[in-house]
């Protein structure tokens, strides 16, 4: 009894948790940029589209900064949540647009039928255009884990001065037509739209991109962020607005929670909009207290209640702006729940000396980091049942994959080959 009631009194304090809406994370296929040593300056971004015309009309796509001191084979490699699987769907298509006519090379590795690159099944024809680019892997049959993409193979590499490629809508099927329907999508690099809130075009040269996370520690560890970067010459009001496909309801869940990154000290505002109960624009329930390290700021929305359609987010609101230079800050994570509790990051095990699970709460993955060898992982359901265990643990870093999970609150119990076991409560959100 005493059981049942302790399991159930920690299933309402942390309610919110179990129910938040996920406004934006920002994840995307993470781009491991091939690189050819310490002069090649090449980067992979994810950009408002800057040609949303003919076959390619979507908000984001990837960026690709290709310098001139790179290698042939300069691109990206990702190892993929959920492995491509070529046993029915042959076809790999990558939309590309590019200023020259070069080669284009796909890479399937790790499948039991063995590793395969290939050019694509046609030479590109089109220059500042969008092209669908077909990848014929007909040969191979099962699961892969790890893709690359060579958008620019030229051997040897001839460029004079660096060079911008982008791609999108990295998908699979069974077809050979460009521009055939997709069986299912890799990655569309689409998130929701920061459409910017700036100043006079001629002066304020503000913008945001989506890039890798420049400090993926503390309460942040995910792949991608927004990097803002904030003109001097800017507006107090800086920031974004978004229309969302999904509107946010505040009718339950009344705070809102955003991580940022920031190199001073000021006020942050959000504000939602189009709710019959009218619009609210507010500073953060408690004001930032870090600069160069992730926190999470929390607005308290509990005076609305049912669906908003718009929301802004202000994360530099200094009135009058007092600014001598531009300054670049990152956020990430907006999460709409029912605690105005701060999320706190990682939570170190008590009983076992420099272990952390992380992050708290979690989503599609958790890290357990250890400096000692484990017998094992488990990790338990909040009513007993055992859902993922993991034997024989290095020290170091080991990373669960968590996306199969329900959304709820789970017991992590961390078993050291030389110390005694301790059990650590975490959530999904």
């Amino acid at each position: 009894m005493k059981k049942n009631l302790l399991i159930t009194m920690m299933l309402l304090a942390i309610a919110g948790f179990l129910h938040a809406q996920v406004i934006a994370n920002f994840e995307v296929l993470k781009m491991n940029a091939m690189l050819g040593g310490a002069t090649d300056l090449s980067n992979f971004t994810v950009v408002p589209n800057p040609d949303a015309t003919g076959i390619n009309t979507s908000k984001w796509v990837a960026k690709f900064v290709r310098d001139k001191d790179g290698v042939p084979w300069g691109g990206f490699w990702s190892a993929l949540t959920t492995p491509v699987d070529v046993t029915v769907n042959k076809y790999v298509h990558v939309k590309v647009w590019k200023p020259r006519i070069s080669p284009l090379h796909f890479k399937l590795e790790g499948g039991t039928a063995g590793t395969l690159e290939i050019a694509s099944m046609t030479p590109q024809t089109a220059t500042g255009v969008w092209e669908d680019i077909v990848f014929d892997f007909s040969s191979k049959t099962g699961t892969y884990p790890t893709i690359a993409f060579m958008p620019d193979f030229e051997d040897p590499l001839t460029l004079t001065s660096d060079i911008v490629i982008y791609f999108d809508d990295i998908m699979v099927n069974n077809n050979p037509a460009p521009n055939s329907a997709a069986a299912y999508v890799i990655a569309d690099y689409e998130t929701i739209g920061l459409n910017l809130m700036a100043g006079d075009p001629v002066v304020d040269s503000s913008s945001m991109i989506l890039v890798p996370n420049p400090d993926a520690t503390g309460i942040n560890t995910s792949n991608y962020v927004v990097q803002f970067i904030r003109d001097k010459d800017g507006i107090p009001w800086e920031g974004f607005w978004s229309a969302m496909a999904t509107p946010i309801d505040l009718t339950s869940n009344k705070y809102m929670h955003v991580k940022v990154w920031k190199t001073r000290i000021s006020p942050i505002k959000f504000k939602v909009e189009g709710g019959t109960a009218g619009n609210l624009e507010i500073f953060s329930m408690t004001p930032q207290t870090k600069i160069n390290a992730w926190e999470d700021i929390v607005f308290d929305f509990s005076s609305k209640t049912g669906t908003y359609p718009t929301i802004a987010f202000m994360p530099d609101f200094e009135d009058p702006l007092t600014l001598t230079s531009n300054i670049t800050m990152y956020f990430d994570d907006i999460i709409l729940n029912n605690s105005p509790s701060p999320l706190m990051g990682i939570n170190p095990v008590k009983n076992v000396t420099n272990v952390t699970v992380y992050p708290t709460p979690f989503s599609n993955f958790l890290n357990v980091n250890t400096p000692t060898d484990l017998t094992s992982v488990v990790i338990t359901s909040a009513l007993g049942q055992q859902v993922v265990q993991m034997n024989n643990l290095n020290a170091g870093t080991t990373t669960i994959n968590t996306s199969e999970l329900a959304k709820g609150i789970y017991f992590v119990t961390i078993n050291p080959k030389s110390d005694s076991p301790c059990t650590l409560k975490v959530i999904k959100y």
